[in-house]
């Protein structure tokens, strides 16, 4: 999934464990592991001149931010600290890798998110990019399945904007 389909169904996922979580916190998590493997490849395809399998360790766009180990670490911090926002945050991680590992399903790349989520148990490289390049990897969210997962987590967060604003209006 890309932005708005992680962050609106991310919502919707952790609605019955989120309680009384800060909510910004949580997209913020939802997007987290993409903020950190996707700049984290294109740079070292970007100073290596290599792709894929020929970078080494990371060789995809789901590195260390797609792994469960991120997450507990995360979840650890969050309960030792007793921190909302940093538990907020590993909720969002957590709806993201579930959310990764079912839109791999749909788009028939079956598997691909399961070699980074159990790293390094699975083996030490991570899964091998499937593109041929960002361009190509931005044109993905045409695919029919990602596109509606994208128009429906916009819906998601304008329905819970709108909820968000009605209950704060005075009466």
């Amino acid at each position: 999934m890309f932005i708005l389909g992680h962050m609106g169904f991310g919502l919707k996922l952790s609605e019955p464990v989120r309680r009384d979580l800060p909510v910004r916190p949580l997209l913020l998590g939802a997007l987290l592991p993409d903020l950190i493997d996707k700049p984290l490849y294109y740079a070292l395809e970007a100073a290596t001149g290599r792709r894929g399998a020929a970078i080494g360790i990371v060789a995809g766009t789901r590195s260390f931010g797609h792994t469960l180990l991120f997450l507990l670490a995360l979840a650890a911090l969050a309960r030792a600290r007793r921190s909302r926002p940093l538990a907020a945050l590993a909720l969002g991680v957590a709806t993201h890798l579930v959310l990764d590992t079912l839109s791999d399903a749909f788009t028939r790349r079956w598997g691909f998110s399961f070699k980074a989520l159990f790293w390094p148990v699975l083996g030490w490289r991570f899964p091998i990019y499937p593109y041929y390049g960002w361009r190509d990897h931005v044109a993905h969210v045409r695919e029919p399945f990602l596109l509606a997962a994208e128009i429906a987590g916009a819906a998601i967060l304008a329905w819970e904007w709108r909820k968000a604003r009605r209950a704060a209006a005075p009466v």
